[in-house]
């Protein structure tokens, strides 16, 4: 198995992806034979942001699309092009920009909201899977704004949160995995995963300190150390223990185990949230062993 190299560990906060996690992905190998996985980066270089309307500056019915690496669907409730903005500065970045209203959302999802475009572990089985993304928001301040970033059930681009609840303050009953900034917490990001209906929310928060517009890489991993399958959660490249690891050998009802999802990233308005708070988005890199 050809496995990539990432560079150092002392890599881990700059611009690349986190050693620790992707230097036993075989991107090579899912390239030359696609049967065997896919390997997905997102850097938004040479993205486009479509809209629906003839219009320069709006979306329709706040619906729009990013045409990247990977098509998102876009949802932009302020139906304003400007707050879904690919930004001048070479890096390839996507900002996702409030614009002060109680409750909107803007939230980019892989695929059509429709359809999941990868689908998680499956308990028992020892198949690799990798996600991280590289992120900043522009305000750390409580009551201000919720954010999600990881995998949810396709749909959840929509008005009302989606995969969070309405101003960000809670998550949703719905399948995820991924980091979650409650809105009632604006420094804090809380490790999340459930399984909707049958399974019982899970949450680990006090692991990840935010700064405010600071990037910070954001992922998670399945590692197999003999019988012992485990999700393993990172940030900056570091492994935060296995306090909050999920175990995924054997039964585990609150992981949403070989189901469809959607790369999901959003920032949802509370109260308090401000015209011009906004969330950058500098990559995304997703892989999954078939």
């Amino acid at each position: 198995m050809n496995e990539v190299q990432m560079g150092s560990a002392a890599g881990a906060n700059t611009r690349d992806p986190s050693p620790n996690i992707w230097n036993d992905c075989p991107v090579e190998d899912f390239s030359e034979v696609p049967g065997k996985g896919v390997h997905i980066f997102e850097d938004f270089r040479n993205a486009l942001v479509g809209k629906e309307t003839a219009s320069a500056t709006d979306f329709t019915s706040a619906v729009g699309r990013v045409d990247g690496v990977i098509p998102w669907y876009a949802f932009i409730e302020s139906d304003k092009l400007v707050d879904c903005a690919l930004q001048a500065d070479g890096d390839g970045v996507l900002m996702l920009d409030l614009d002060g209203t109680d409750a909107d959302v803007d939230c980019i999802v892989s695929g059509d909201n429709v359809a999941g475009s990868f689908k998680t572990p499956t308990i028992g089985e020892k198949k690799g899977f990798w996600f991280e993304a590289r992120v900043k928001w522009s305000t750390i301040t409580d009551d201000d704004a919720g954010s999600f970033v990881g995998l949810s059930q396709p749909g959840e681009a929509k008005n009302a949160g989606g995969v969070m609840a309405a101003g960000g303050l809670t998550m949703q009953d719905i399948d995820y995995i991924g980091f979650a900034r409650l809105s009632d917490d604006g420094d804090d990001l809380t490790v999340v995963s459930n399984e909707a209906a049958s399974g019982t929310a899970q949450s680990t928060g006090s692991l990840i300190t935010l700064v405010a517009d600071t990037y910070v890489n954001i992922g998670f991993k399945v590692v197999t150390l003999g019988i012992s399958t485990k999700i393993r959660f990172y940030a900056n490249g570091v492994d935060l223990g296995d306090a909050v690891a999920i175990t995924i050998d054997s039964t585990n009802a609150n992981f949403p185990s070989a189901t469809l999802m959607a790369a999901t990233l959003s920032w949802i308005a509370e109260s308090g949230v401000a015209d011009g708070h906004n969330m950058k988005i500098d990559w995304v890199k997703i892989a999954q062993e078939y």
